[in-house]
């Protein structure tokens, strides 16, 4: 089978739509190997692939390609089926013998409109209805999401799957104690804290969660707060400073991908209080380190939290203040039973079956 990918955000993206799509697309290629997948970009940022795999740049570059015109290369390398990796598929004309798949991550410029500029909105409106309308078939990362669709979309149920997501590879993995250590030490952090992972947007709530630190009164609770900078990250630092958190809070905007896992087994707890997702990567990779969980109490992560995670309501600063009084008392858990719905082959195994499905 000749396997195409939307690859943008595989090759371009270093957080979650960027994570999700080469944690599915390299699952694929490791567990069915006889295929050939090619992963369209007009500038893959390398060409350190493996075999069967092969990026697929246009012939005719043009900055509208990804939208309109993709279809003619899809054509030329005799696609069998086609995935829209991150909430959209290309408008125009289709090779007739070519199925089209869409993943739709989460549908939150619906929810929470007042998070987007009008002109967002209106486009990702359109391309998710167009994705929709055109695809063979549509993947929710969480059912969710599925809800989501079939609310304001009017999805077909017969043509829409959820397919959790996994976390990355060296999430899986056990570090040792010495390097552990060594990376504690060149970042600085405390022998005891509270982690957050995540990029500083508006609706990830790093501002109530600090506020909520503050109402906690206490002095010895440690939090570090990893991700890309945002339109919040700002109004953080201005809060921590006119409050007096500086000792109590660090920020890292500047790490890789493979630190991330360490930076997990540093941590003595996990603290999600953001107030929509249409999955959570964050929450699977820090359930690999073993971390006691706190949650904001909306439906993804009633789906998806284990048992044992700690719920909150995430819009009240003594609620999150409650949560971490109780999460400076937790252990770390072991959740090898829960985690094996989110594991990268049972992820890819599912995809792959929905796939042969269709060109079968």
């Amino acid at each position: 089978m000749n396997i195409g990918f939307d690859a943008k955000r595989y090759f371009h993206n270093n957080s979650g739509l960027g994570n999700y799509s080469r944690d599915l697309v390299n699952s694929l290629i490791k567990l069915q190997p006889s295929n050939k997948y090619y992963l369209f970009d007009p500038s893959p940022s390398t060409l350190n692939l493996p075999p069967n795999t092969i990026a697929a740049v246009p012939q005719h570059n043009s900055i509208f390609w990804r939208i309109k015109g993709i279809q003619k290369d899809i054509e030329m390398h005799k696609i069998d089926l086609y995935h829209g990796l991150s909430n959209e598929l290309p408008f125009g004309k289709w090779p007739e013998k070519t199925k089209k798949i869409v993943t739709i991550h989460d549908i939150i410029f619906r929810l929470y409109p007042n998070h987007y500029s009008v002109l967002d909105r209106e486009i990702y409106h359109q391309k998710t209805k167009h994705a929709i309308k055109i695809a063979d078939h549509v993947v929710a990362t969480s059912q969710s999401t599925a809800d989501d669709l079939l609310n304001h979309y009017g999805v077909q149920e017969d043509k829409l799957s959820v397919v959790y997501q996994t976390c990355g590879e060296g999430h899986w993995k056990s570090y040792s104690q010495d390097a552990l250590n060594s990376f504690a030490f060149n970042k600085r952090l405390p022998s005891k804290f509270a982690l957050y992972v995540s990029s500083f947007q508006t609706r990830k709530n790093h501002l109530q969660l600090l506020k909520g630190l503050k109402e906690s009164g206490l002095k010895d609770f440690n939090l570090v707060l990893a991700g890309k900078k945002g339109e919040t990250l700002i109004a953080c630092h201005q809060y921590i400073i006119e409050n007096g958190l500086g000792k109590q809070v660090i920020i890292l905007n500047d790490l890789q991908n493979s630190e991330l896992p360490l930076l997990y087994r540093c941590a003595s707890s996990f603290i999600y209080p953001s107030m929509a997702e249409g999955f959570g990567i964050p929450l699977i990779e820090a359930a690999c380190a073993g971390l006691p969980l706190a949650v904001n109490d909306i439906p993804v992560f009633r789906e998806l939290a284990p048992e044992s995670a700690v719920k909150f309501n995430a819009s009240d600063e003594i609620s999150i203040a409650d949560t971490i009084l109780n999460l400076n008392k937790m252990e770390k858990l072991d959740y090898s039973l829960y985690l094996e719905k989110f594991k990268t082959d049972y992820a890819a195994e599912m995809m792959y079956s929905l796939y042969t499905s269709l060109v079968s």
